[in-house]
């Protein structure tokens, strides 16, 4: 993901234009489980305008303020309250302004602030810290949602904001007891799942703990993983002991467990079969 991390204050984008590859570095590191972040630095006019801390969600951005004292934040505040109103917004669209991270020269400044504004996400002092930056650069983005989490399991991903599950640039989504039941399977890939930790996992989502509903909605992933996945990845039962999540070949191995599956007609009658 691209953002756009605008810059207001001149020797912030002095030493950030040294730093650009050491912060893209660190935000790749910080964001491979979501979806890696990249910043492109782009500086700011002085004084600070009203649009510019509006948030563009078709190339998402966050602004990096330097504020010498709380007059510059009271500022920002005062633009929030007023002058947002007369933004041009010819698409009627809901203003929302993007993350804001302040940036103070000492703690000092500080020291009679009882309680910050909420259009600041976060602050800083300097000089800056390249790998404290980009963390928090990544945590003021998930706090706006533009950052979205992401769980990855080898060549399956979830996604816990949308439900959604996906492999190869392809997704489907999941009802909320398929996606806990897709958490439980790829975080133990290969292992049998016994019963009694599927009903425990029904019990915490308050969802039937009925043998049929569990075995409906194991069916119901199933069918949405081989159809995602073409069949690489399935759901097989294991007589009398539970359920396994493989990654499916000519015939699966047994090493967890797991009997071998050739053919989807056998995985429908195993699947059905009564614990």
């Amino acid at each position: 993901m691209q953002i756009e991390l605008k810059l207001s204050g001149g020797s912030l984008h002095d030493t950030l234009d040294r730093e650009i590859n050491s912060l893209n570095e660190a935000l790749f590191k910080l964001s491979k489980q979501s979806d890696p972040v990249q910043v492109a630095l782009t500086p700011l006019d002085d004084p600070l305008q009203a649009c510019d801390m509006l948030l563009n969600t078709d190339a998402p951005s966050l602004l990096l303020v330097e504020a010498p004292d709380m007059h510059t934040i009271d500022r920002m505040q005062g633009m929030e309250k007023r002058e947002l109103l007369m933004v041009d917004n010819p698409l009627c669209r809901p203003l929302v302004l993007a993350p804001v991270i302040a940036v103070f020269p000492a703690h000092e400044v500080l020291r009679e602030v009882r309680d910050f504004p909420e259009l600041i996400s976060d602050w800083m002092f300097l000089p800056l810290n390249i790998g404290e930056l980009a963390r928090r650069i990544i945590v003021s983005l998930k706090r706006k949602s533009i950052l979205k989490t992401r769980l990855c399991y080898g060549a399956l991903t979830l996604l816990p904001e949308s439900r959604l599950i996906s492999y190869a640039n392809k997704s489907v989504h999941l009802t909320r007891s398929e996606f806990a039941l897709a958490e439980l399977f790829l975080s133990q890939i290969g292992a049998v799942i016994p019963m009694s930790d599927l009903v425990l996992l029904f019990k915490s989502t308050g969802k039937s703990t009925e043998g049929s509903n569990i075995r409906v909605t194991v069916f119901q992933l199933r069918l949405k993983l081989e159809m995602l996945t073409k069949s690489q990845y399935t759901l097989i039962s294991v007589y009398k002991r539970g359920y396994c999540l493989k990654q499916k070949s000519r015939t699966i191995a047994v090493e967890s467990g797991c009997e071998g599956v050739t053919g989807g007609n056998q995985v429908d009658r195993m699947l059905m079969e009564q614990e």
